[in-house]
């Protein structure tokens, strides 16, 4: 039950009053009496305000799915629409007149109100037996203090963010013929090429690139579009980049993973085939001076902030 006594209730005493309410009860007994009488289980203080919200506080006298404690509960008293929630955590008070301090009673988990849910608060808040024992302070010549504090926390700093794999479409691959490899100066871009509705290209430089050059084949993979990867939204795509044997069709594979933003657009490998195994006769990679790429996408996710 929301409110139980548990672990994450947790019990204090201290000298200064309630920040947002305190709720004196004179007549405690018969006001209770009255109010079962007319078919009522609770007392609800005046409204107070707290983080741009109205809220009450609820006494159970004689608790709420309990029977031997009173029941403390806060209440959010705005309407709230839809799927919309208020995040807030409290703290119950009771006065202690003999010591003139307050016991307190803190549920330390923050917890979300919202239309089906209004109502938060702690069950075994103050035992009965206690609350009725004058030697304890708590209900004095027929009268007693409580109060509440309400802590709300700032929903501009509630952030959601999903990251979902996006629906496989059929056609993830694309080829890319290139002829004439060694008149290749620097690097060449292949056409543009559409994999799961995002435009794509790649790159090649076949003296290599970087950390690669003299030394590899280095092959990028390119998102041509990437204008709508805002407000921290990424892009991962896991891509297979395939250099093919022309000859025995024993492909030269690597499966390798890049994130996109607003910023990176591009990933690749600087190392991609070493240019001695490139230039092997007895593999056919390179076929008359040309060579045949292919990339294929084998999933992708999104990263979005949702709210």
């Amino acid at each position: 039950m929301a409110g139980e006594d548990g672990n994450e209730i947790i019990r204090a005493v201290r000298a200064t009053q309630p920040m947002h309410l305190t709720f004196e009860v004179e007549a405690y007994q018969e006001l209770v009496e009255l109010y079962e009488k007319g078919g009522h289980d609770n007392i609800i203080s005046t409204q107070f305000s707290v983080g741009h919200h109205s809220w009450a506080l609820v006494i159970y006298p004689k608790g709420k799915g309990v029977n031997d404690h009173i029941s403390l509960y806060v209440k959010l008293l705005d309407k709230i629409r839809g799927g919309k929630c208020v995040h807030a955590s409290f703290k119950f008070f009771v006065l202690n007149n003999e010591t003139e301090k307050y016991i307190t009673i803190q549920d330390a988990r923050t917890r979300s109100f919202n239309a089906g849910h209004r109502e938060w608060g702690i069950s075994k808040a103050v035992s009965a037996k206690d609350f009725f024992d004058k030697s304890k302070g708590l209900l004095v010549n027929n009268s007693c203090t409580f109060g509440v504090e309400v802590y709300v926390v700032d929903q501009t700093l509630i952030k959601t963010s999903r990251l979902s794999m996006m629906e496989k479409q059929t056609h993830r691959s694309y080829t890319w013929p290139i002829y004439d490899l060694s008149t290749i100066r620097p690097s060449v871009f292949s056409p543009t090429f559409k994999i799961e509705d995002r435009a794509w290209k790649l790159q090649v430089y076949p003296r290599g690139n970087l950390t690669g050059q003299g030394k590899y084949l280095s092959l990028y993979f390119y998102l041509i579009d990437h204008t709508d990867l805002i407000g921290g939204k990424k892009l991962y795509v896991d891509v297979q980049l395939n250099l093919k044997d022309q000859l025995t069709g024993e492909d030269h594979e690597k499966n390798v993973g890049f994130w996109f933003d607003s910023e990176k657009d591009h990933g690749g490998l600087d190392d991609f085939l070493e240019l001695a195994e490139l230039n092997n006769p007895t593999k056919g990679y390179r076929l008359d001076d040309r060579v045949m790429i292919e990339a294929a996408i084998n999933r992708m996710f999104i990263l979005q902030q949702i709210c």
